[in-house]
């Protein structure tokens, strides 16, 4: 393996993520980003399938083949185009670190896989299986819940031994993450916005039944505290937004609050919906108000066998290569492998270049960790599914 890592042309692959870098589509519409990947993924030795379930944001599949060999594995290599919609300074290369909206969340990760193929190719090297590269559009919220990626586990009949999602681990190995949903909550009393002294007795106040709710909620996380989920931690409820109001002395006849839920990997999105309107119908009746909820999913959780062979795969590329033992872990954060697990059956695993950046207000990935990742997925590739020298 070690001739095969000295084939990684390190400056190609910064060169592609800066290329990939220059184009910030966000949710909603990726036509630009989907038209350039489509182009590197073809030049890699991909033989590429593009679909738009969703108008605007298309949804790449592309395979690498090996031998016919009938009994050889399938792993497909996920990664996501669109970046936040938080701006940032042009992309360029500074010291051992390349800058830009995208950088580590997730451009790098998709140059570096180009690059796994593409020395592959050089080295005339044939794999024991199936490479499948799938590029979703629609990841990142507001814009994306991954609808565009729950569409193709839908409508195609895609099949696959394991899957790897090129984000959200480095330093482990995910078996298990909470599922997320968001929630809007509406509080509105009868009649207008009034005077305070001439607001009649009993009416309800929003900004109080606001509070039994918030509070209806805490006490709902002590409750999830104490049932502990394998691996992750507790189930919770977070509000992060409350409004209500628009003058210190007028009473006002509507509330609004908002947050997340993040709930186990064996629960439903149903069930937490459920769950939460019949606390919110409860509070209603009490207080004589309207409740109404707007819950959204974000990503189902999900559990795989820590017993398997990607689980083993990967614990061992990543101590062949860069000396690392994973633990095993759970996380209460989301990605798309849950929508792998949940909606195709397919066992998912997490990793990628160090992603302690995305999102912040400066987003750099180090070249060192591009160099790394691709060292781990040629080490992978060849654990998993074999490579014939």
């Amino acid at each position: 393996m070690e001739n095969l890592f000295k084939l990684v042309n390190l400056e190609r692959v910064i060169n592609e993520t800066l290329k990939l870098v220059e184009v910030q589509n966000t949710a909603g519409n990726t036509v630009e980003i989907a038209n350039q990947y489509e182009l590197l993924l073809e030049n890699s030795g991909f033989t590429v399938q593009v679909y738009e379930f969703i108008p605007n944001n298309p949804t790449i599949v592309a395979r690498y083949q090996g031998n016919t060999n009938p009994n050889g594995k399938t792993i497909i290599f996920n990664g996501h185009m669109d970046v936040i919609t938080l701006g940032h300074t042009p992309p360029h290369v500074e010291g051992n670190k390349i800058y830009g909206r995208g950088t580590c969340d997730m451009k790098g990760s998709l140059a570096s896989i180009l690059e796994v193929a593409r020395v592959l190719k050089q080295a005339e090297l044939e794999i024991d299986g199936e490479i499948i590269i799938i590029a979703n559009s629609m990841h990142e919220s507001p814009g994306g819940r991954g609808e565009d990626l729950t569409a193709l586990t839908e409508q195609l009949d895609l099949n696959a031994d394991a899957v790897v999602v090129m984000e959200g681990a480095t330093y482990d190995c995910t078996v298990a993450q909470l599922g997320s949903a968001t929630f809007n909550i509406r509080i509105e009393r009868e009649g207008e916005p009034s005077h305070q002294l001439f607001t009649l007795d009993g009416t309800p106040h929003p900004i109080s039944v606001l509070a039994a709710v918030i509070q209806s909620l805490e006490k709902e996380n002590e409750s999830l505290k104490r049932k502990q989920i394998e691996d992750i931690g507790n189930a919770s409820y977070f509000i992060g937004n409350v409004q209500s109001g628009n003058f210190y002395n007028q009473m006002p006849n509507k509330a609004f609050l908002e947050g997340v839920r993040r709930y186990g990997p064996e629960e439903s999105y149903d069930e937490v919906e459920d769950q939460m309107r019949q606390i919110l119908n409860e509070l209603a009746s009490k207080y004589g108000v309207s409740i109404s909820l707007e819950m959204k999913k974000v990503r189902d959780g999900y559990r795989i066998d820590k017993a398997h062979d990607l689980v083993k795969a990967l614990q061992k590329s990543v101590k062949q290569t860069r000396g690392i033992a994973l633990p095993l872990v759970g996380k209460k954060l989301v990605t798309d492998a849950g929508i792998f697990v949940k909606g195709m059956n397919i066992p998912a695993i997490c990793y990628g270049p160090d992603q302690s950046r995305a999102h912040s207000e400066t987003e750099y990935v180090e070249i060192s960790e591009l160099k790394q990742t691709i060292n781990v997925y040629l080490q992978l590739i060849h654990e998993y599914l074999g490579i014939k020298f």
